[in-house]
């Protein structure tokens, strides 16, 4: 997959997922900006717990890049490594801008 350009969900083509993959995407955005402002406040705990639904939300809704970022996040946060957790926030939210319903 490129680098660049739209990621669409797994399940593009089910109409009966089309509303929650919207309202998923549209979420994404204020969720992943939270997850960088915890991160940046110290708020350590709240920043895992965010990332870590948003782990699980990312494949639930067809998005398994959205997992593998967020579980890089968590991950960096769990083992206390905020300078990499701060830098995978950020990758985080590049990657989900390009997140499309």
């Amino acid at each position: 997959m490129p680098d660049e350009g739209p990621i669409t969900s797994e399940f593009a083509n089910d109409p009966d997922m089309a509303i929650l993959i919207a309202e998923f995407v549209a979420s994404l955005p204020k969720h992943t900006h939270t997850i960088l402002e915890r991160i940046e406040q110290g708020a350590n705990e709240q920043a895992r717990t965010m990332a870590h639904q948003l782990k699980g939300a990312g494949g639930g809704y067809g998005f398994p890049l959205v997992t593998d970022a967020a579980r890089v996040v968590e991950l960096a946060i769990r083992e206390k490594r905020m300078d990499d957790a701060r830098t995978a926030a950020k990758a985080l939210i590049t990657l989900c801008a390009r997140v499309v319903s």
